[in-house]
């Protein structure tokens, strides 16, 4: 007969062995959640439109559920609530789904030393000015370009 200690351990074991693998990172299941709560964006986002428009479009030819007989979906602001309902928690799975891919770069910018706002200024115009005088050279090669090629092919 088990006493009341063994039985405990059994149900603390099992139970740390289910939030073990709950807590594991399973990349499969992961991008699957991440996929599929794509298409449910996707979809959700058609019947948003189809409930939102007037017009004959695929939306409302293909995602019309007004027509579902269903009470829910009896009034085109129903729709639309429960469409956002669904965007939003479609967006919310997406987001638990790549969690994971971002944590190691949380950590690492821990590590990252940053620059003073002197350098950072510096660098800042040094790039703008690099893009103006890039922007500057292909207008002018374009301006200059462009009549010889009107010259050349008669246009």
């Amino acid at each position: 007969m088990e006493t009341n200690t063994a039985k405990k351990d059994k149900k603390e074991t099992s139970t740390s062995r289910v939030w073990k693998f709950v807590k594991e990172e399973h990349k499969f299941e992961n991008w699957l959640l991440f996929v599929l709560a794509l298409i449910l964006l996707v979809l959700s986002l058609y019947i948003l439109i189809s409930a939102a428009s007037d017009n004959n479009s695929f939306a409302d030819e293909y995602f019309d559920i007004s027509q579902s007989g269903w009470g829910i979906f009896d009034a085109s602001w129903k729709i639309i609530v429960i469409a956002s309902v669904i965007i939003a928690l479609s967006a919310g799975s997406m987001v638990y789904s790549l969690w994971p891919v971002f944590v190691p770069s949380f950590k690492e910018l821990k590590f990252v030393t940053w620059t003073d706002k002197k350098t950072l200024f510096l660098n800042s115009v040094t790039v703008l000015v690099f893009i103006a005088f890039l922007t500057a050279l292909f207008y002018a090669l374009d301006f200059g370009l462009v009549p010889l090629f009107n010259l050349i092919f008669g246009e």
